[in-house]
């Protein structure tokens, strides 16, 4: 039987043919953390109830497990479950972190934009960029990531091989996710009557979303030299 330790990022694919992930935050004891669609919010479970049998792998070790595993509970019992802005990979990156973040996120979004953009959906001048070998490069690393991560490479393997596909990817989840959470926000706050703290979500979500986005690039250099480090630990 594996073991698993505090702090361990766990991943387990749940469908027949292990495309979908789920991620949990394994806290001793047997027990994990996560996100849970099919259980409406953040849930405190078995190791069994959340691989529902499947295998379990573990993508990395949180460098403060304390604080991660102390920031998980925290949320233990919050509902809420959104794909694009509040799933679970994005929940344990959260507690591991302290920033919402999802590889299946950034990929699809790097996917859909560079398809849009090579049919001319973007403009022509996107197009270029997209068809020329920039472009190419970008989402073949965006591609290998994702089949590195399918069939289970250390998370630090893929985060280089990924890294120029992420120098595009992950600016774009960051939009993708600031506009959810943002009209989620200020659509909460409108329908509450509340329409000068609408009006401020509106403003300060967005803000906060160009922040995100033009820090991003940097945030994947930090991670890239973190992974080529932990290759000498």
């Amino acid at each position: 039987m594996a073991t698993y330790s505090r702090g361990n990022h766990l991943v387990t694919n749940i469908d027949i043919v292990g495309m979908t992930e789920h991620h949990g935050l394994y806290i001793g004891n047997g027990e994990v953390i996560h996100l849970s669609r099919k259980g409406g919010g953040v849930l405190c479970t078995s190791l069994s109830y959340f691989s529902d049998g499947n295998s379990i792998r573990v993508k990395r070790q949180a460098s403060n497990p304390s604080e991660a595993i102390s920031r998980a509970k925290e949320y233990v019992g919050e509902e809420g479950y959104c794909l694009f802005s509040n799933n679970c990979e994005q929940f344990v990156n959260y507690c591991i972190k302290g920033k919402k973040s999802s590889n299946q996120v950034s990929n699809t979004a790097h996917g859909v934009a560079h398809g849009a953009a090579r049919v001319g959906v973007l403009g022509g001048n996107v197009a270029k960029v997209a068809g020329s070998t920039l472009g190419v490069v970008t989402i073949a690393s965006t591609g290998a990531k994702y089949v590195g991560e399918y069939i289970g490479l250390p998370d630090s393997v893929n985060t280089v091989v990924g890294s120029v596909g992420d120098l595009v990817a992950k600016p774009l989840e960051s939009a993708v996710v600031g506009v959810f959470d943002t009209v989620g926000s200020t659509f909460d706050k409108l329908s509450d009557g509340e329409v000068l703290d609408a009006g401020a979500e509106l403003i300060g979500g967005t803000i906060n979303t160009v922040i995100d986005v033009v820090s991003a690039p940097i945030e994947v250099v930090g991670d890239v030299f973190s992974a080529i480090g932990s290759w000498f630990d």
